[in-house]
């Protein structure tokens, strides 16, 4: 992947050249690993401290592995099993390597996951596998909180290898982890930051399960996320949003750049409905598509 060298933004901070490190060790709904390196640009042209409130796979901040970086997440799952693997990645290993792939492995792992103590080794070492066994990485759980997405059958692959955790063990520890509301995360930055938001899609014609369940992300919070992000940059930050193209242009600031990206969505969950979507990039940066 080639990246270009930083250029000036306009925002008063060094210079930063941006180099590829590694994949994430989890697969996620709507990953971005299609525009990782228009991403990378982006940063590149910014660099500073990096946050990213909806932190997911966490794809870009991997693939950057960044001096420091705030991590943050609704999914107390998820920021449970990063801090796990920052901590003890050789021992999330040796468990995971432990546990059956076959279907019925898969049904009985799920049931002891919605069962187990919610944080702590356990919980954190079957998240993970979960999320590399289930259908296309999709986090999504019923009106109880139990997670419920379906066995990926023949999409899943082989489990991540102990280097892959050690390296993405490596860029953790240099990040603060967070379990926590984007306001909160977004609202604590101050300049010279870099925050990259990649919420979940909102939408009212059609149910979009990704990161979270149906309920956890609505108009409301969209509206707050966009005054959040204004807020920041008026604080000195570097902006990046990514959302879906149909977002309502007149509630960003007219001097914010947009680039189109490709991504693949699922909409409901289901195998029959993978598409790829145009995704729009919302920056104050002056970045480019880089292919």
């Amino acid at each position: 992947m080639w990246l270009p060298t930083a250029r000036g933004t306009g925002i008063n901070r060094p210079a930063y050249q941006a180099t590829v490190h590694g994949p994430s060790f989890l697969r996620w709904a709507g990953s971005k690993r299609r525009s990782l390196a228009t991403l990378a640009a982006a940063y590149a042209a910014s660099g500073g401290h990096y946050v990213e409130p909806f932190a997911g796979s966490a794809a870009l901040f991997f693939s950057l592995s960044p001096q420091s970086a705030l991590l943050a997440d609704l999914n107390g799952h998820l920021v449970n099993a990063l801090r796990y693997v920052r901590d003890c990645p050789e021992e999330i290993y040796r468990r995971l390597s432990k546990l059956g792939r076959s279907e019925i492995d898969y049904y009985k792992i799920r049931s002891a996951f919605n069962n187990c103590r919610p944080f702590g080794i356990e919980a954190a070492v079957f998240f993970v596998y979960l999320n590399r066994n289930c259908f296309n990485g999709l986090w999504r759980t019923n009106l109880k909180g139990e997670f419920n997405v379906p066995y990926g059958g023949k999409e899943i692959g082989e489990n991540p290898p102990l280097a892959l955790f050690e390296v993405c063990s490596t860029s953790l520890k240099r990040a603060t982890l967070r379990h926590q509301d984007f306001r909160k995360t977004i609202s604590s930055v101050a300049e010279e930051a870099f925050i990259y938001a990649d919420p979940p899609y909102f939408t009212t014609s059609q149910r979009v399960f990704v990161e979270y369940g149906s309920k956890s992300f609505g108009k409301e919070d969209l509206r707050d996320l966009i005054k959040e992000l204004i807020l920041a940059t008026r604080r000195g930050a570097a902006i990046v949003l990514s959302y879906h193209h149909s977002l309502i242009a007149d509630a960003l600031p007219s001097t914010w750049r947009k680039t189109a990206v490709q991504v693949t969505r699922n909409v409901g969950g289901f195998s029959g409905s993978r598409k790829v979507e145009t995704e729009m990039l919302w920056t104050n940066l002056p970045i480019e598509s880089v292919t």
